[in-house]
């Protein structure tokens, strides 16, 4: 679970294939055609998807890249994608006929008759589109929980390496000895293979 990058990646993977798959149709009764079919892909029933999409997939580069601040910068993208994301998709489940009665109004000849889609159904898209959005935001969640962690592990314990204290029984001149270098007796003159 330490691994947010990985839940936020398959989220913003997961929005971008949504955006062009349907999400919704129905039945309209065009004035010239008669009864005809009207779908809506993610991208056209949420303007929003496809910004909070990239926008969360630019907070996952730049936190994994970027420094401690940085990172916690782009926790907060991320839960901004996944709710730019998210809320078109609770939308679209609770209501779909708006969006497919504004496609339908944008057709030649409708702008001006009042549209009423029969039978609005949604696919299984805005189901995956709102779940990638929670993908997201967990992984948005991980990244501040991890930043938590890393600043925690960086802060000064209270060991005697911390402190710079010596432990009891240890002298100050046995704590900066350290072994001879043959290489040193070389340079003073001394034969290192020859015994004292």
């Amino acid at each position: 679970m330490k691994r947010w990058w990985l839940w936020a990646g398959l989220g913003v993977m997961l929005l971008l294939i949504a955006a062009q798959q349907i999400w919704a149709r129905g039945t309209w009764q065009d004035p010239v055609l008669g009864t005809t079919v009207v779908e809506a892909t993610g991208s056209e029933v949420a303007g929003t998807l496809t910004a909070g999409a990239l926008l969360a997939g630019a907070a996952l580069l730049a936190g994994l890249v970027g420094s401690r601040p940085v990172r916690l910068a782009a926790a907060v993208c991320l839960a901004g994608g996944a709710l730019l994301a998210g809320l078109p998709a609770v939308l679209t489940l609770g209501d779909p006929g708006e969006p497919l009665g504004q496609i339908a109004r944008q057709r030649p000849g409708a702008a001006s008759l009042s549209v009423h889609i029969d039978d609005p159904t949604t696919t299984l898209w805005p189901w995956l589109a709102l779940g990638a959005a929670v993908l997201v935001l967990l992984g948005a969640v991980l990244c501040v929980l991890r930043w938590f962690d890393t600043g925690a592990s960086r802060s000064p314990g209270g060991g005697a390496a911390a402190t710079g204290t010596t432990p009891p029984g240890v002298s100050s001149t046995r704590r900066r000895e350290r072994p001879r270098d043959p290489w040193d007796d070389l340079t003073h003159g001394q034969d290192p293979t020859v015994d004292d």
